[in-house]
């Protein structure tokens, strides 16, 4: 817990340096003088998602159990609403540890999401120790956000359209030991800034685990609020308690239930 209490050393400072008056304060401090470019609204690279290499996965895709259709649709609708009530627009995903399936929550309630016309998705991959957004859907990229944020690409080479409407993806190349530091950098604020520079864009930040890494507390001042992933038989309870009290004064927007053996009725 040595990183953990060292980032939490950190905000503590930087709230005391800043002030805790909102987001929008912490961009306009990092973030460049002048008007910010959306860098999706350039011209992007595009790939071409299996549905069998989805379906693999567990990605919901057209041939999924009507089931897990049903349940992703209505966690989007309790989503959007609490998003609209608040004018949320950012959101961050993540899990207590390792094994919870917060990767596959995050990418499936993008799809869902997207699903909705009403605006297009994101879908950014900042677990950089354990990147896995673009395994899931089946396809290699060239560039990754890490080589973004160490102007080794820019956004429009990173960013990719997919076949699925309304839905974009950063995914992540390399590996990133020190990664708490990167996403705390003025590169990921400027870049964060760009992405959500577009009213009618949900930005889906897929995280670390809250108890393997700082990455989530370090990047707490970006996404407007947290999704937390637990699951069945798997997530401990006291590293829920944990992860909890880590998150106390966070904007946590709900928990999913993941693995569960428990089943909806059919509406038809």
């Amino acid at each position: 817990m040595g990183r953990l209490n060292k980032a939490l050393e950190r905000i503590k400072n930087d709230e005391v340096a800043y002030g805790r008056k909102g987001k929008q304060d912490v961009r306009r401090i990092y973030s460049p003088a002048g008007p910010v470019t959306d860098p999706i609204g350039q011209k992007l690279g595009r790939v071409t998602l299996d549905p069998d290499i989805l379906y693999e996965h567990h990605i919901i895709t057209d041939e999924i159990d009507p089931v897990v259709h049903t349940s992703y649709k209505m966690l989007r609708t309790r989503i959007l609403q609490r998003m609209r009530a608040n004018a949320w627009r950012t959101l961050a995903v993540t899990s207590a540890t390792q094994g919870d399936g917060k990767s596959v929550s995050a990418i499936n309630l993008a799809i869902s999401l997207a699903g909705d016309v009403n605006h297009n998705v994101c879908l950014v991959d900042l677990d950089l120790r354990h990147s896995s957004i673009a395994g899931y859907l089946g396809f290699r990229p060239k560039y990754g956000i890490s080589d973004c944020l160490q102007n080794r690409a820019t956004p429009e080479q990173t960013l990719l359209r997919t076949n699925i409407d309304r839905l974009v993806v950063m995914p992540n190349v390399r590996t990133i030991e020190h990664s708490s530091e990167l996403i705390s950098s003025p590169a990921m604020y400027e870049l964060a800034a760009g992405l959500a520079s577009d009213p009618d864009r949900i930005v889906i930040y897929d995280m670390p685990p809250l108890l393997a890494a700082d990455d989530v507390l370090a990047f707490q001042q970006i996404p407007d609020a947290i999704l937390m992933v637990v699951a069945e038989s798997v997530t401990k309870r006291t590293d829920s308690l944990k992860a909890a009290e880590l998150l106390e004064n966070l904007n946590v927007i709900g928990t999913v239930l993941n693995r569960s053996d428990e089943r909806t009725a059919s509406y038809y």
